[in-house]
């Protein structure tokens, strides 16, 4: 009873008064929110890359520095053997080793390298495909939400006119 009598106070001006813009554009901003927090963390994500690939190069450059030195002292040594036994043969056998083993040296670098390179292509590939599936899930979500908000809102609204025109 009490809602027939409120019903009937509400005339047809009153009912198109309801204005439901300022809820769709707050659940628009929740939206980009929503995606600026994704596209925030998928920055984070590549800043870390970033980072790590820095300690993989300083990692690197860490490791040629020792193999350098072990290689220095090398050569230091065998410049002190070539000062005792200078001739042509031993020059020549001498310059061999230490090409041999710089040459070794070098694929080992390389080859580490390339294996450390390759994991941290896989670790970055993971994580922006990660972000990206999951960006793609929130906006789903988002407008399923929208469109359900959009659904309820309409019939709300036809049930309300209804209500009103009955009275």
């Amino acid at each position: 009873m009490a809602t027939k009598k409120v019903a009937k106070k509400v005339n047809k001006k009153d009912v198109n008064k309801f204005d439901f813009s300022d809820s769709i554009k707050a659940i628009k901003g929740t939206a980009k929110t929503v995606n600026n927090q994704v596209k925030d963390a998928a920055e984070e994500v590549m800043e870390d890359l970033r980072e790590n690939g820095t300690q993989l190069r300083e990692v690197a450059v860490a490791r040629a520095k020792k193999t350098y030195n072990k290689a220095y002292k090398s050569v230091a040594e065998v410049a002190e053997n070539v000062a005792e036994t200078v001739n042509v043969e031993n020059i020549s056998k001498v310059t061999k080793d230490v090409n041999d083993y710089t040459l070794k040296t070098a694929e080992e670098l390389v080859e580490g390298a390339i294996t450390n390179g390759e994991k941290w292509q896989g670790v970055a590939q993971k994580a922006v495909k990660g972000g990206l599936k999951l960006a793609a899930k929130q906006q789903d979500i988002v407008f399923d939400t929208l469109e359900s908000l959009k659904g309820q809102l309409t019939n709300t609204t036809k049930r309300f006119r209804k209500l009103v025109s009955n009275n």
